[in-house]
């Protein structure tokens, strides 16, 4: 996310392309691999790929009580279609407020420092947006993990509107091949980590 210098190399990479933490619980989940431009993701076998309209139409079928993150998942659509970039989505099908944007964004030179201002840059832009979407914003951690192959930047997120409540992460995967970017939303505390660091090995 973060490709010139400084602060305008953060903000060019967060176009281009968080309560004290409770570890998550043990979750049992059956495999699902999803391949996207010659990359494995691992989902839980619940969520299944959909087309735009699609998303849209069952987001439209929510009752009036979850308008407001209806709203944000449509904000959150429209940043990935602005990037216009190649981009899937996969929903959960038993619940279509569980959903994963899986993403192309460029190449980003990353080392141990501007990974740690990207995280940083990230969360400020999130934070910024919940107060525009009136929503209360909780970062719940922020990190960055290389491997022989990929650097990896990951930002999670809480984001409540009166008593609910939705789980975000994101990461941002670079590689030589290319990267990939990935928008995790749900209601459980799942971000599927273990699967980015396996797609990150590769």
């Amino acid at each position: 996310m973060k490709k010139f210098l400084l602060l305008i190399t953060t903000a060019v990479l967060i176009v281009g392309c968080d309560f004290t933490s409770k570890k998550p619980g043990f979750v049992k989940f059956s495999k699902n691999t999803i391949e996207f431009k010659n990359n494995t993701i691992v989902l839980t076998s619940d969520y299944a790929k959909t087309s735009t309209d699609e998303f849209k139409q069952k987001l439209d079928l929510l009752d009036e009580s979850k308008l407001k993150f209806k709203k944000v998942a449509l904000a959150e659509l429209k940043k990935i279609e602005d990037k216009k970039v190649d981009y899937e989505i996969f929903i959960d099908v038993k619940n279509v407020e569980n959903y994963v944007f899986i993403y192309t964004c460029d190449f980003y030179k990353l080392d141990e420092h501007r990974a740690a201002r990207v995280v940083q840059a990230l969360s400020d832009q999130r934070k910024d947006e919940a107060n525009v979407q009136e929503v209360k914003y909780r970062r719940i951690h922020g990190r960055f993990f290389f491997t022989p192959t990929s650097k990896v930047v990951k930002l999670k997120y809480l984001k409540a509107y009166k008593k609910d409540r939705k789980f975000q992460t994101e990461y941002i995967v670079a590689s030589k091949s290319g990267g990939i970017g990935l928008l995790i939303s749900n209601l459980k505390d799942i971000d599927f980590e273990n699967s980015v660091k396996h797609l990150a090995s590769k």
